[in-house]
């Protein structure tokens, strides 16, 4: 009878030792998700700000570039209308002395 009662003993302290292990592991791995999903938001965060700064610098350049043909084509403008205004000056000059 005791030897019975002595291994009702064993089983339940076993049952209660399988528990707590299942419980530790459980909250082991609740951890772990919970540290790798932060990580990951992390990381999600950081690429996102890296790709914004990266996309930001690639417009700034793109702009300038425009900016500068937009100059260079103002440039050519104002030059081709400077000389057709000496042109018209000069026609008008021949108009009058001839």
């Amino acid at each position: 009878m005791e030897k019975e009662r002595e291994a009702e003993k064993i089983i339940h302290n076993a049952k209660e030792q399988a528990e707590k292990i299942r419980k530790n592991a459980q909250e082991k791995a609740e951890s772990v998700y919970r540290e790798t999903y932060q990580d990951t938001i992390a990381e999600a965060r950081r690429k996102s700000i890296e790709i914004k700064e990266r996309a930001k610098k690639d417009a700034e350049s793109e702009a300038q570039i425009f900016v500068k043909r937009a100059e260079t084509l103002k440039k050519k403008i104002l030059i081709s209308s400077e000389q057709k205004i000496g042109e018209a000056v000069d026609s008008i000059l021949n108009e009058i002395l001839s």
